[in-house]
């Protein structure tokens, strides 16, 4: 009888103790929390880059946190900027660049890393037009300044390239080491060569969609992901479609298998597993590593907080705004992730592209393995002309850009040259054909 009754008790304390616990268990789940804001305004538009964030706030300064967002701290001196909006904010090695469009300017400011730190910040000598968008590969910086220009010396100078062959407002949407990609409403364009070629790359993007009366109006985002591309595309209606193409937009297929139907407008990719996020007030932010399961990554975000304007991804956070003025992060996913499934089965070194070229062509190889990789320019007398690459590499998908000059800076004449790559084992050689 005794043991009865303490049985009985024990299941009484068990019966209580046990939802507390559980209740406890679902608060200590990653979910999303408010960040602490700068001194001056709220976040507007975020970076990062590895453990750093960048910030533009609504009043008009861009701030730095290396904690994570727990503090920030002005990026340099106050700019001289009107005190609301802030419409563009991009990075591009020592330089980062902000735009406020407004009224008659100053509207493009820039600001230098030097030895003493950031600062101060300067009026790009270009200031007939807000550059309210900026897209950069490995070595170029592209912007729309009378049309698309492109500059290799940190926006201090600027050079107009052919546009695609489309009437109306081009938007960039993202440049690669192999192409730069832009649209107008659905039309999707690439190029390889700095405009002197485009291709239509659009396919199934606006025809894979939904009935009438809906119709495919405008792109979204897009961004690399592995060795591959993601594209969003908005259907009107908070209606849209993510696609892939696994062959740099040569090809799409949709990823039908995302789990709602509302536009994407915010995407990243960070330590192979790629995140998503939304417009809608009632879907939220979502991550997968395969892109065909898909979890929803949106607990502690209620009502308009679950919309996204932006997404940046620090090597333990996961930062988004948009919905309302205030800005949220979360632990990334603890996920068991095979790294090597992203990685190349083989060495190879791909044929340049364009072919024939001028002024400069990508280089392309595959490292299945970490490697020392020496990559060198011969004439055909077998004379060096240039190295490239001589370094030990992690492995991956991999290219380097040749812009036609010698080891001491000079433009080399046209003709026939040979690029060599030695990694590890793996040797070869091929031929490409510069042009003047």
């Amino acid at each position: 009888m005794f043991i009865c009754k303490l049985c009985i008790i024990m299941y009484r304390v068990i019966s209580f103790i046990l939802p507390l616990l559980t209740l406890s268990i679902l608060w200590s789940q990653n979910q999303w929390e408010m960040i602490n804001q700068p001194d001056l305004g709220t976040v507007s538009i975020i970076l990062a880059e590895g453990n750093e964030l960048l910030a533009a706030t609504n009043q008009a300064q861009v701030y730095t946190s290396i904690d994570q967002a727990e503090s920030w701290q002005l990026l340099a001196d106050t700019m001289n900027t009107l005190p609301y909006a802030a419409d563009l904010l991009f990075k591009k090695g020592d330089a980062v660049f902000f735009t406020q469009n407004i009224g008659s300017g100053p509207y493009n400011f820039r600001c230098l890393v030097g030895f003493a730190g950031w600062g101060p910040w300067q009026e790009l000598p270009h200031q007939s037009s807000a550059l309210i968008r900026m897209v950069a590969n490995n070595s170029i910086i592209f912007t729309l300044l009378n049309g698309i220009s492109t500059s290799s010396y940190l926006g201090e100078t600027w050079t107009a390239i052919p546009e695609p062959p489309i009437t109306g407002y081009i938007q960039l949407l993202l440049a690669t080491d192999d192409y730069l990609y832009v649209n107008h409403g659905c039309q999707v364009f690439r190029t390889g060569d700095l405009g002197e070629t485009w291709e239509d790359i659009t396919g199934i993007l606006d025809e894979e969609g939904f009935e009438d009366p809906y119709s495919c109006s405008a792109v979204m985002a897009m961004a690399s992901h592995g060795d591959q591309l993601i594209i969003s595309m908005y259907w009107g209606g908070s209606l849209g479609k993510l696609f892939v193409s696994s062959d740099d937009g040569a090809t799409w297929s949709v990823l039908d298998d995302f789990p709602v139907d509302h536009h994407v407008t915010a995407m990243v990719s960070k330590n192979n597993v790629f995140y998503a996020g939304t417009a809608s007030s009632v879907s939220g932010v979502y991550y997968t590593t395969d892109l065909v399961s898909w979890t929803d990554f949106s607990s502690g975000l209620e009502s308009y907080d679950r919309s996204v304007s932006q997404l940046a991804a620090t090597d333990e956070y996961l930062f988004k705004t948009g919905g309302t003025v205030s800005a949220y992060q979360i632990s990334l996913p603890e996920l068991a992730v095979d790294e090597h499934s992203f990685l190349p089965n083989e060495f190879i070194l791909h044929q340049n592209y364009p072919n024939p070229f001028n002024p400069s062509t990508t280089l392309r190889y595959d490292l299945p393995e970490n490697s020392f990789v020496s990559i060198t320019i011969y004439n055909m007398l077998g004379r060096e002309v240039r190295t490239l690459v001589n370094s030990t590499q992690n492995a991956g998908y991999k290219s380097v850009i040749w812009d036609a000059s010698s080891n001491n800076g000079k433009t080399v004449s046209a003709g026939v040259y040979l690029y060599h790559i030695q990694a590890g084992e793996f040797v070869q050689t091929k031929k490409m054909v510069l042009l003047k």
